[in-house]
């Protein structure tokens, strides 16, 4: 393959290609500054959440250090660099940033009994919010349909079928735990009245962002796996992120023996692994042809 051919074309960008670099770079060091601060490390960022919440928080911290904050710091070098495979780092963040800017900022127990002062780090959730609006604009227009690889139906239907099935018991059991609040007032573990905006701002995310988008990217994968490929990237990469901070979550909640862990929430342990395993193997899937050649720069 030519070197010219690994290079980036600047007319594809709708947003100009060294600021696409920089704003990753910018984004990567919010989280690994987020991640340090907060109670993971060094306690600076306290949060006004139970201390479930706070577990959940330091399984966010962790995804975000080990996981998002290296794709993206990879994705920007290689992006200044203007080589092509930078975009398949930079489609991978987006949605994350998004939803990981607006639940750290928005998921705290504002009027309750706990203290923090979390709210003076509201700038940096709002760059994790703009930036990924801006790597959202930034990466999509890269892709071409001879970018995707060619997909086997048969394999494609299995995956699909398995991936609903586990959303779908997703779906249900957060469902389960919403009329669970609204006939008792309360989850049977007893997490919903220590921390009933986190609950409600978990489960909207959830319920009205994650788990439809799961089945919005499972039936593009199905009906126009080449014309939306990107955009199936961009929701795999959401899932890959959302799958390790939720099993991150729960293995801290399990150690520390939290209560939410039982009742209705057991389901998660189950659920969340299986999960978590299928949206790996998604992406491996869609990226797979891609890695045949390790020594190779990703065709434009």
């Amino acid at each position: 393959m030519s070197t010219a051919s690994s290079k980036c074309s600047t007319s594809n960008y709708l947003i100009p290609w060294y600021a696409v670099g920089i704003v990753a770079i910018i984004c990567a060091v919010t989280l690994i500054a987020i991640a340090v601060l907060g109670p993971a490390f060094l306690g600076i960022i306290k949060y006004r959440t139970s201390p479930s919440g706070i577990t959940q928080t330091i399984a966010f911290d962790i995804t975000d250090l080990f996981l998002m904050a290296p794709i993206l710091i990879i994705g920007g070098i290689l992006q200044l660099a203007k080589r092509n495979v930078s975009k398949y780092f930079l489609v991978l963040s987006p949605i994350t940033l998004v939803t990981v800017g607006l639940e750290y900022g928005l998921a705290q127990e504002w009027n309750s009994v706990y203290s923090g002062n979390v709210e003076a780090f509201s700038w940096l959730f709002l760059t994790l919010i703009v930036g990924g609006l801006i790597l959202l604009f930034g990466s999509l227009p890269l892709f071409s349909e001879e970018d995707a690889p060619n997909f086997k139906k048969k394999t494609l239907r299995t995956y699909v079928l398995i991936m609903s099935l586990f959303l779908l018991m997703f779906a249900v059991m957060w469902a389960s735990q919403i009329l669970e609040v609204i006939n008792t007032g309360n989850t049977s573990s007893g997490d919903y009245l220590a921390a009933p905006n986190g609950f409600w701002v978990v489960r909207y995310f959830d319920l009205g962002i994650t788990i439809p988008v799961g089945f919005l990217a499972l039936l593009l994968l199905l009906s126009k796996p080449k014309k939306a490929y990107p955009i199936i990237l961009l929701f795999f990469g959401f899932f890959i992120t959302l799958g390790t901070s939720v099993n991150v979550s729960a293995i801290l909640l399990v150690l520390n023996n939290d209560p939410s862990v039982s009742g209705s929430g057991a389901g998660g342990l189950v659920i969340f692994p299986v999960l978590g395993i299928l949206a790996y193997a998604g992406l491996f899937y869609l990226i797979k042809d891609k890695l045949r050649r390790p020594g190779a720069e990703l065709k434009k």
